[in-house]
């Protein structure tokens, strides 16, 4: 990944010296029998696989660092990744600065070697980020170039020092529905979540009754019309958004926002899985 400038001043995201429109989701690789092991190679595959099943490119591996198969997967299969520090969710003190820093130097020193990794996110919304200063926060960033000159850095996915202006991309949240962050002559702007409609599925629910989700929808087929409405919005804005990132591939015990149940079973019929797959396509391809 690099950033490329089109004749007039903005920035893209360029792959292999060209704009690619990047649409994924967000992936925890969160599973019901092992929680962050998934059961088998197979099921590493599978996950990566579902991307291309639903028209997609991309993914962005959420606040973790999967095993070396999920990556070589993600090589052979032609998925872009975008891949996130893990953070301490909650409770982070001066004592976890030093365990971060080690950290995201291993983390970046373990899997650089993977092509698929075109970004790496340092912070995910007020994970963290709030225990360092501003001179932390750009200290981390340009640690992140020097172990990695090669790709695109993200300072602070839908967090508050995205508005610092440090790093290549201008990153925000929004739910339900996509909002329009705005590029610059130094930055590419990317909706880093956004969606979070959810159908609650009789009989796939880790604890029935108790899903919950940012867009609640009586059945599979209103999620399904839904995301496309969300992606053609999206599509009409793409002369300022470079990147799209739907919450999410799966369910996740309670959170039931997934085009996947949590045990991995589609929820959607052969008819709007083929609506989603050509809202994507069309999104994707200008």
């Amino acid at each position: 990944g690099q950033l490329g400038r089109p004749a007039f001043e903005m920035r893209r995201p360029y792959l292999n010296g060209k704009f690619l429109f990047f649409a994924g989701w967000l992936d925890q690789s969160w599973w019901p029998d092992g929680q962050y092991t998934a059961p088998t190679d197979e099921g590493l595959a599978f996950d990566l696989f579902s991307v291309k099943a639903f028209g997609l490119n991309a993914v962005r591996l959420h606040q973790k660092v999967n095993p070396e198969r999920w990556y070589y997967h993600a090589d052979r299969i032609g998925i872009i990744v975008l891949q996130d520090m893990i953070q301490k969710y909650g409770g982070a003190t001066a004592a976890t600065i030093e365990p971060f820093y080690h950290d995201i130097r291993a983390m970046i020193e373990g899997r650089s070697n993977h092509p698929c990794i075109v970004q790496w996110t340092v912070f995910n919304e007020g994970d963290c980020v709030g225990i360092f200063n501003n001179t932390g926060i750009l200290d981390l960033v340009n640690l992140v170039r020097t172990l990695d000159p090669t790709r695109l850095v993200d300072t602070n996915s839908g967090g508050p020092a995205n508005s610092l202006g440090y790093g290549d991309v201008n990153d925000v949240h929004d739910y339900p529905w996509p909002g329009t962050p705005i590029p610059s002559a130094t930055q590419y702007a990317m909706i880093g979540e956004f969606g979070g409609v959810g159908a609650f599925v009789t009989g796939h629910e880790w604890v029935p009754g108790k899903c919950g989700t940012y867009l609640p929808v009586a059945t599979p087929a209103d999620e399904a019309n839904t995301y496309v409405q969300m992606a053609d919005i999206i599509r009409s804005r793409k002369t300022d958004i470079s990147v799209s990132i739907y919450t999410q591939i799966s369910d996740v015990e309670r959170e039931c926002d997934g085009f996947l149940n949590y045990d991995r079973t589609n929820k959607f019929s052969t008819e709007d899985t083929g609506k989603i797959l050509q809202a994507n396509k069309n999104l994707i391809n200008f």
